[in-house]
């Protein structure tokens, strides 16, 4: 979303978890940073490292990012030449887990891909949708693991030579991937902690470069483009804003100039995604300015109709009854995990049944997906209870 400060905050990982950086695809991203850019901050890039992800002992083997060598032998051993390999081979192939793991469970399946009618694969989004579906339980199951889950994938609904073009896609976006693992320890390991709270905007755009060059180096123009097309243009535009906004030399209104030059070449739906965040924005100031002045729920319904369009009105009516929902379980959820919790744990059995008394509570109140969202909350409220008690 588009306001009229620009604020990009993204979780630091560790180099073990390079398949995690498949939802972060800039340099921005890989620095772990809070980039302000209004008028107010406009000299100021602020880098604000996250706690790093744990990863489970089983991957503990797996130092990333591999060596090349090692992602091809991975994806042409997996599973679906399985049956032309030899049995020493066979032994080497990982067997696929018949059941997803947890993360993935009630989640919608990716699309079918596109074909051509003649048998072309057609390069898309749902691609990339397919490969981050099983690379997202990455922690959760081993690499070679998952690439066998996308290989079965692909063979499951492809033929040649769409299935060969697939496959060929695959090793270009997992080398992909180990590179960008490699620039984003790059990265960490220039980092001077005396001066971690700041960095220059052209460090990340400098980072930002070398992502796109291994970008370049494993991946076809179209599929560049179909994988990263649209993400570009935000990140270009909302990096020339960030320069227009932390450059000394220019006034107030000469910002407001540059920034309205940099819209006549800006994306249409990108400038669309701006006036409506921007609109969102008031809408949300306004309606909480009626709250504090005591408006009815009469008055504050009929202010979100006045506010948009009748669909757009119904949906922000629709998450917000949702959002009281969720508030009201999530208050008898924690009621209850306060009693839980409140016996000392004395031994590693009473320990494992309070877990167990736990998941049982999530699985009374939530969905599959809400639980996922429930244990990080949980988690998080954990590590600061931890910190103030220390």
């Amino acid at each position: 979303m588009l306001l009229k400060f620009m604020s990009l905050k993204v979780m630091s990982l560790k180099p073990k978890s390079f398949i995690t950086i498949t939802a972060f695809t800039c340099a921005i991203v890989l620095a772990g940073v809070w980039l302000f850019s209004d008028e107010n901050n406009a000299d100021v890039l602020v880098v604000t490292p996250l706690p790093a992800v744990e990863q489970p002992s089983t991957l503990e083997q797996d130092i990333y990012p591999l060596p090349s060598q090692d992602i091809n032998a991975m994806v042409n051993t997996s599973a679906h030449n399985r049956d032309q390999q030899n049995d020493v081979n066979a032994e080497q192939i990982p067997p696929i887990p018949v059941r997803l793991p947890s993360s993935l469970l009630g989640a919608t399946l990716p699309l079918s891909l596109d074909v051509s009618d003649v048998g072309d694969l057609i390069i898309n989004k749902k691609i990339q949708h397919l490969f981050d579906f099983y690379l997202s339980a990455m922690g959760e199951e081993s690499l070679d693991v998952i690439v066998a889950r996308i290989k079965q994938a692909l063979t499951s609904q492809l033929v040649e030579p769409a299935l060969t073009q697939g496959i060929t896609i695959l090793t270009g976006y997992l080398q992909y991937l180990n590179e960008v693992t490699a620039i984003k320890q790059q990265f960490e390991q220039s980092i001077d902690p005396a001066t971690a709270g700041e960095y220059a905007l052209e460090s990340v755009i400098q980072v930002r470069e070398m992502v796109l060059d291994a970008r370049s180096t494993y991946l076809e123009l179209d599929v560049i483009a179909a994988f990263f097309g649209q993400a570009d243009e935000y990140e270009t535009y909302m990096l020339s804003v960030a320069s227009i906004n932390q450059n000394s030399e220019l006034s107030t209104v000469e910002k407001q100039a540059a920034k309205a030059e940099l819209d006549t070449t800006a994306p249409e739906w990108l400038l669309e995604q701006q006036r409506n965040a921007n609109q969102l924005n008031d809408y949300r100031e306004q309606y909480k300015a009626l709250q504090s002045q005591g408006a009815s729920e009469t008055e504050l319904q009929d202010f979100t109709q006045e506010s948009f369009e009748p669909e757009v009105a119904d949906r922000l009516a629709r998450l917000g009854e949702e959002r009281q929902q969720w508030q009201v379980k999530l208050k008898n959820y924690r009621e209850e995990l306060a009693v839980i919790t409140a016996s000392t744990t004395y031994n590693e059995s009473d320990s494992q049944q309070q877990q167990q008394e736990i998941a049982q509570l999530r699985e009374v109140y939530f969905t599959s997906q809400e639980i996922k969202r429930v244990s990080a909350l949980d988690s998080i409220n954990s590590r600061n209870s931890t910190t103030t008690a220390l």
